[in-house]
């Protein structure tokens, strides 16, 4: 993963107009297209929408969850994040759990809609003035990730299988950077787009910074 501290000095003080982008450079683990699955935001690295699959009929609800344990009343404006879907048809769901933020991901039986596991981020929305969709990713269809607090990006492996799995904390300006002052950045550093894996295992995510 590609670091840069002096990133980290510019971040914490002062307020950056637009949006910045941090890449986590992963290991490429095989020359071969991943499998058929709905990866990230819009499907894949270019956001074309398109799915390899055909869709089934529309006729029949097979299953449903709710995306968000707390909605508003009146208004909705949140942009949802994008369920994942992996090629066991795992469908991996974000999910809001609190009327101002708070965010869990849950994987889900494809077929019947059964919890297989859930876990809890810690991400803290950016300020807005509608809520920002929070939007995992499947890098080559074996790891997941999804933000978390101070723009840190939680990964889990073994995402169709329940119980533990090998699981971390990534930052793009160096976990011992974010392990020394995690309050710090968690008030200042806010990933504010869905994360996006390319083909070759690498993650994008935008993120801005703030001070009060």
């Amino acid at each position: 993963m590609r670091s840069g501290t002096s990133l980290l000095d510019r971040a914490l003080g002062v307020l950056l107009v637009g949006p910045l982008l941090a890449v986590f450079a992963m290991p490429v683990r095989g020359a071969a297209e991943p499998p058929d699955g709905w990866i990230t935001f819009a499907g894949n690295p270019q956001h074309t929408g398109v799915s390899s699959a055909a869709a089934q009929p529309f006729e029949v609800i097979r299953w449903s969850t709710p995306v968000d344990l707390a909605p508003p009343s009146g208004d909705i404006l949140i942009h949802y994040g994008s369920p994942l879907v992996t090629p066991a048809n795992t469908v991996i769901i974000p999910v809001k759990t609190g009327a101002s933020g708070g965010y869990e991901v849950q994987a889900r039986s494809g077929k019947d809609g059964s919890l297989i596991w859930s876990e809890t981020s810690h991400y803290i929305l950016p300020p807005h003035n509608w809520t920002p969709s929070y939007s995992p990713t499947l890098a080559l269809n074996t790891r997941l990730y999804f933000p978390g607090a101070g723009g840190t990006v939680y990964f889990r492996d073994t995402v169709d299988a329940s119980g533990p799995a090998p699981s971390g904390q990534l930052a793009f300006f160096g976990e011992s950077n974010y392990a020394a002052n995690p309050a710090s950045f968690d008030s200042t550093v806010f990933i504010n787009t869905p994360l996006t894996a390319d083909t070759a295992g690498n993650i994008y995510v935008g993120f801005r910074t703030a001070t009060w």
